[in-house]
């Protein structure tokens, strides 16, 4: 009896994904079934189907908040629910959800008229959701390698263009790239220690006393498995130097890919890094330390000055990520309790921030039907035609510039002030000089959005679909409000990082 009662806990525990796994299923088999009838109808289903997906995440939402189960390892200790990962599957089905409601219209323009589309994105969310509750080394690697798939294909769905085939080629060949080095770090800690499962291999860690300063050969298996896994999921995050296939991927997908791209899978790395490198090879921090400070200065050095020559929107959004992605690795290398609360609280200021700013590119087009912006000199004359867009995308982009008292300004704060405390002097001083530096771009943005003429003779748009507007409007919103009163999502972050240590 007891044993039964421990399977419907561990099926309880994971229903939101058992809930997306199924659906995705059905809706495939019903979508396929459809297709095969030859049905005129089809245009108009693809957009409902749209909708029936946005319901499925949307009731996934609400089963992970009306879950009471938390701390739980459950399948055969295969995946770990405790409330920084039910915390971050909530925030990942709403940013999903956001990213599927402004690709609505953008789907129809482009004549998208495909099924599979969406469901690849759920897909894509259901390995994110393992991969974020992963409590094995094997577990973790299928949910990325079920996650990484589906974003190979969604990079080349634009199927017309020669950039997009381009764009998902080089994706998959340095993805591929990125997983081997994963699995080559998992076979060495597996031949270290016999064992892939997280909580063992943290008894074995500390029980077994591992000579670091010697360096014996079991320690020095599991450093270097340790610094390729590291390496492999910087692949997937875009931190320099692993990050020459994001300027020309963001650019080559279609946008409301592009964006999930830049949102979504970020998050569930960071979280997974927290508990690799947090938890099961803290004892290893004076190596792995440095290797993260190193990735941390080249990627603000390059994010920063590479994005001074961008001219293309894309490029310069993907460019800006990877300067993000800098400082956000500055919190990550303190291997604090404060250092990982400044690291959540300034990744969701920066999720919310990025999804702003790539709704307000789909947002616009220009007066002649299907025309989409490419360069930022093609927002010269956003004040003039849209006053509101122009001053919500100006304020986003302050933010991001780091400029007192908006919202990315604390978060930029909070990291420095974690780094002084944690002895990082050099890294944080040269933060803070490119952090002025990149607001040259930010503030060359504005100036094209304001005071540049109308050269080029077009005229904006928006488009008809609303749904992208309430999207703008939540986020920007959400930002506003930290920018009054950041203590609330402070406190919150705060209070992840007090329950991760406590249970460890």
């Amino acid at each position: 009896m007891v044993f039964v009662n421990y399977i419907q806990l561990d099926f309880i525990s994971v229903f939101c994904e058992l809930f997306l796994f199924t659906s995705s299923i059905v809706l495939l088999m019903f979508g396929v079934f459809f297709v095969s009838l030859r049905d005129y109808k089809y245009v108009n289903f693809v957009r409902e189907f749209q909708y029936m997906i946005v319901f499925v995440l949307s009731l996934g939402v609400l089963l992970i908040w009306t879950s009471p189960i938390t701390n739980l390892i459950v399948f055969n200790s295969l995946l770990s629910i405790d409330s920084l990962v039910i915390n971050v599957k909530l925030l990942l089905l709403i940013i999903t959800i956001c990213c599927l409601l402004v690709s609505f219209n953008y789907l129809k323009k482009e004549k998208f008229n495909l099924f599979e589309y969406n469901i690849l994105i759920l897909l894509s969310i259901l390995g994110l959701l393992c991969f974020v509750s992963a409590n094995d080394l094997v577990s973790f690697y299928l949910a990325l390698e079920l996650q990484s798939l589906c974003f190979y294909i969604l990079a080349t769905f634009n199927k017309d263009s020669a950039f997009s085939t381009e764009a998902g080629l080089k994706y998959f060949i340095l993805g591929a790239l990125s997983s081997g080095f994963l699995l080559f770090g998992i076979s060495l800690i597996y031949g270290a220690t016999g064992t892939t499962n997280f909580e063992i291999l943290a008894k074995a860690i500390y029980f077994f006393d591992f000579n670091i300063s010697a360096m014996d050969e079991i320690s020095l298996r599991i450093v270097l498995g340790s610094l390729f896994i590291l390496m492999s999921l910087f692949f997937k995050l875009t931190a320099a130097p692993f990050h020459l296939w994001a300027p020309d991927v963001y650019e080559g997908a279609p946008t409301p890919v592009a964006l999930l791209f830049a949102s979504v899978p970020k998050l569930g790395i960071f979280v997974i890094l927290i508990k690799l490198f947090f938890v099961l090879f803290y004892d290893f921090i004076p190596f792995w330390q440095d290797e993260i400070i190193f990735c941390s200065l080249v990627s603000i050095l390059i994010g920063t000055f590479s994005a001074l020559r961008q001219a293309k929107i894309k490029r310069f959004l993907a460019l800006s990520s990877v300067t993000h992605v800098g400082f956000l690795l500055i919190a990550f290398a303190t291997g604090t309790l404060e250092g990982l609360s400044s690291l959540l609280f300034y990744m969701v200021i920066y999720i919310l921030m990025t999804v702003n700013v790539w709704s307000i590119l789909l947002f616009l087009e220009y007066k002649k039907p299907g025309k989409r912006l490419r360069y930022i000199s093609d927002f010269q004359n956003l004040s003039k035609s849209h006053p509101l867009l122009a001053f919500t995308l100006s304020i986003n982009l302050f933010s991001m510039a780091g400029v007192p008292p908006l919202a990315g300004f604390f978060s930029k704060m909070y990291i420095f002030f974690v780094g002084l405390e944690s002895s990082l002097n050099f890294i944080v001083i040269v933060g803070i000089i490119l952090s002025v530096v990149s607001a040259f771009y930010y503030v060359r943005f504005i100036k094209i959005i304001y005071f540049d003429g109308f050269t080029q003779g077009f005229y904006f748009q928006t488009t008809q679909e609303y749904k992208i507007a309430y999207v703008i409007g939540f986020t920007f919103l959400v930002i506003f409000f930290l920018f009054i009163n950041p203590n609330l999502l402070l406190l919150f972050t705060e209070s992840l990082a007090i329950n991760l240590f406590s249970s460890i």
